[in-house]
């Protein structure tokens, strides 16, 4: 059965927080979007342009945690080094069966309001709040919630 998808990501209303719904034909399609819904949240990955290229490398016990790892790593890219990515992901990969290992490489380029815009908030944290990986019908469906 071909997969159709609802949509890439969207979101959900939490109190003083974002829940992040991601969805994927493939588990690993799954987590790129959900790097991309908290991308969103802050700017226009729209206007990202793949000037350079991170490589992503983290580890988890179990799905959950390497969800959370996941995304915590794209966070730091936005905070720490002022990475804006966009969909230009390449090589995602997820290893194991617990523990697990996802690899990726993601383009992107140096955050600059004035070209990627601000959509109002900024990620502070990933939280395992809500935190939901399921297989529903023919996709993946993550659920979390971020502290903005």
């Amino acid at each position: 059965m071909q997969c159709q998808l609802p949509t890439r990501y969207e979101y959900g209303e939490h109190t003083a927080d974002i829940a992040v719904i991601a969805y994927g034909c493939t588990l690993e399609e799954a987590f790129k979007n959900a790097a991309l819904g908290v991308a969103g949240l802050t700017y226009y990955i729209d206007r990202v342009e793949p000037r350079e290229f991170v490589e992503v490398n983290v580890g988890g016990e179990d799905l959950e945690q390497l969800l959370f790892n996941w995304i915590d790593e794209f966070i730091y890219l936005f905070d720490g080094r002022k990475f804006a990515y966009g969909d230009y992901f390449r090589e995602v990969s997820i290893e194991g069966n617990g523990p697990y290992r996802i690899r990726a490489v993601v383009g992107g380029e140096h955050f600059d309001i004035n070209k990627h815009g601000y959509r109002g908030l900024i990620v502070k944290a990933m939280t395992y709040n809500m935190m939901e990986i399921k297989r529903a019908d023919n996709y993946w469906r993550l659920t979390f919630v971020v502290d903005i």
